[in-house]
């Protein structure tokens, strides 16, 4: 005969059944929409159509996850947790409170069927789908996933959304509001992580050398579990994920029994329940707001220390104003100001600890006995080049120890360098800086000149190994003119000449931007056989070897050179606040430079003309612009340069202004 006890157990998953039974109607029918309906629209589409073929976006990914993946992700956020409060809410209302706990049970089986009806309602929709999908398998004509896809896909999107649930549930013992658990769950996801990142942004123009970008990328997307998902097709977990992910969630179902334990049933009317996390969801949002409005002010002063102050105070009071408003649930507050200086006082404190530690953290520099290889990039460089030799690694030393000394914190008319170095204990240290332009050149002039830094950095030597190579593209890249070279010794000796002005002059890596190029080349290999970053190679005023080469072998026709431009112009003033004029005259008008309002300087003398071509390679400038009407489908291409480089004559006919 069975107990009271199991007929009432029996009854409580029942009621608790019932409560959640839509949520779980509509999960099922939002997975079987985008998954098995959706395929079988697109088989029958594909049945009458022959250019429709199906293939996944990344090498490798599961193809059932990644048929409507966001899709597929919105679900996984939205439903757990709806679930999961729904389930939970009966501990926000106290009528509802004290009729759970005056049934015959203790909390932790009330808990323990809240946690099973709820796994149950989530893995229900993912089998039915998954099901569907099996069945539907042999009839597509496209059959682009496989059985083993569906397995993968069903435990996998099992995993997610029980982790999210039970992250949930556990968030729900410790509010005493629907809305604000709703609020408070997707915000724990984000907050830990994005408190870091924040601290970071804020560092970053006080602590010299920080690795920004380094530390805030790993962060977001290994700390905040959403964005990591949005990565799973590319960067599907590993082994040592999987473990984490189970052992979090396993501590988040003991901290939810021991917070359900020691919940007072009269906390109904408490927005947090806990004095102890009141305090802690009171100071760490208010932390957070604050690093937020203290990282705008930041960015829009460029580090200025007064506004950074400003943004933090301001910040930090609305936030503890509106965090006080919901705790005491009332927009008539009695502003409790010692709680405020309270914090203020435990911030300034903490900056006692991060000054040594930034300080530390600047000095840094390893010895070159304590190095393997090192890398030196430029911001959003994505090619992982190291060097290993004894002097590449000596010489990347010295510019990072004179970098510690005179690098900049601001952001205008700056270079970015990161240096990575590979250290023989296996791990690594990154540092970034920001350094004015020309200081920058000066101090890495050495390196630039160094053959290993020349052998990874410039693309000629890559370009060198290619076997396939069809032919060379010898292009204007302002009018599209181009001329070939298809015969392989003149590909080799052309090469050999590109070579040459490498080796004879610092690297342009960090400032290719700043020399005008004044033609390009495209290295053009066989098909299904092309290297994007390594298949342009520019050429400057100053490859002279290149240059002299072209010039012998008649491929020169298409080159910004003296002798193929007929007349220029010079204006004052800089190409941004005069294109509107330019564009008017060169496009929409006469395409005479005499016609371009304004001072002007105008020749066709051939010394003049190579005169002012060479000034113009120091690059951008806001002193003078040059106007060279192109002689192929009309328009122009400009260049600029500085005052102090503009020849006498210009100088004397253009005042600059």
């Amino acid at each position: 005969m069975k107990s009271g006890i199991l007929s009432l157990n029996k009854g409580l998953f029942q009621q608790q059944a019932r409560i959640i039974t839509w949520i779980g109607i509509f999960f099922t029918l939002a997975l079987i929409i985008m998954l098995p309906l959706s395929i079988l629209i697109r088989h029958l589409t594909i049945a009458n159509s022959e250019y429709y073929p199906y293939s996944t976006g990344y090498q490798g990914a599961n193809a059932v996850f990644d048929f409507s993946f966001p899709f597929q992700l919105i679900a996984f956020a939205t439903f757990p947790i709806l679930l999961a409060i729904i389930l939970v809410s009966f501990m926000t209302k106290k009528a509802a409170t004290d009729f759970m706990h005056s049934l015959p049970f203790t909390r932790q089986t009330i808990l323990t069927n809240t946690y099973i009806v709820g796994a149950l309602a989530l893995l229900i929709p993912i089998v039915i789908t998954g099901a569907l999908l099996a069945i539907l398998y042999p009839f597509l004509t496209d059959q682009f996933y496989s059985f083993l896809d569906i397995a993968g896909w069903m435990g996998l999107s099992y995993l997610i959304v029980l982790i999210l649930f039970i992250f949930a549930i556990m968030i729900g013992m410790f509010v005493g509001n629907g809305l604000l658990h709703a609020g408070l769950t997707y915000l724990m996801i984000f907050v830990p992580a994005s408190i870091i990142v924040l601290i970071l942004f804020n560092l970053q123009y006080y602590v010299n050398g920080l690795a920004l970008s380094n530390y805030a990328e790993n962060l977001m997307t290994n700390g905040v579990f959403f964005i990591r998902l949005a990565m799973l097709l590319e960067d599907p977990f590993s082994l040592l994920e999987y473990v984490i992910y189970t052992l979090l969630a396993a501590a988040f179902v003991a901290i939810s029994y021991i917070a359900y334990a020691k919940r007072p049933s009269e906390a109904t009317d408490q927005t947090i329940v806990f004095p102890f996390f009141r305090y802690l969801f009171l100071y760490v949002l208010t932390f957070f707001a604050m690093l937020v409005s203290g990282f705008y002010f930041s960015e829009i002063q460029q580090g200025s220390f007064a506004w950074t102050l400003v943004g933090y105070l301001l910040g930090a009071f609305i936030a503890y104003t509106i965090l006080q408003m919901i705790l005491q649930k009332t927009l008539r507050l009695s502003w409790p100001w010692k709680g405020f200086v309270a914090y203020a006082v435990a911030v300034a404190l903490l900056l006692i600890p991060v000054s040594f530690v930034a300080g530390f953290y600047e000095r840094s520099v390893p010895e070159a006995s304590e190095v393997t290889s090192v890398g030196v990039n430029q911001m959003y460089e994505e090619r992982s080049v190291t060097m290993k030799g004894e002097e590449s690694i000596q010489q990347v030393i010295e510019l990072h120890r004179k970098l510690t000394e005179q690098s900049v914190r601001n952001r205008y008319n700056e270079e970015y360098i990161s240096i990575t170095y590979e250290l023989n204990n296996g791990k690594s240290m990154t540092r970034e800086y920001r350094v004015e332009s020309e200081l920058l050149s000066n101090l890495s002039e050495e390196l630039r000149n160094n053959e290993e830094f020349k052998q990874v950095n410039e693309p000629i030597f890559a370009v060198k190994t290619y076997t396939d190579i069809t032919y060379l593209s010898i292009t204007n890249p302002y009018n599209g003119e181009e001329q070939r070279i298809t015969e392989l010794d003149q590909i080799d000796e052309l090469l050999n000449a590109i070579e040459n002005d490498v080796k004879e002059k610092p690297s342009r890596f960090y400032f290719n931007y700043r020399s005008s190029t004044i033609g390009e080349i495209y290295v053009n290999r066989k098909a299904n056989n092309m290297d994007n970053y390594h298949s342009y190679l520019p050429i400057y005023a100053d490859s002279t070897y290149t240059i002299d080469w072209l010039r012998e072998n008649d491929f020169s026709d298409t080159l910004i050179l003296p002798e193929n431009i007929d007349q220029l112009a010079v204006l004052t003033g800089d190409y941004e606040s005069n294109w509107m004029e330019i564009d008017e005259v060169m496009y929409g008008g006469s395409g005479n430079l005499e016609d371009i309002p304004g001072s002007k300087f105008i020749t066709e003398n051939p010394e003049e003309i190579e005169e002012i071509l060479t000034a113009s390679e120091s690059g951008g400038s806001e002193d003078y612009i040059i106007i060279i009407p192109t002689t192929k489908g009309g328009g122009y291409q400009n260049f600029s340069f500085s005052v102090e480089n503009a020849p006498a004559f210009i100088k004397d006919a253009l005042p600059a202004q």
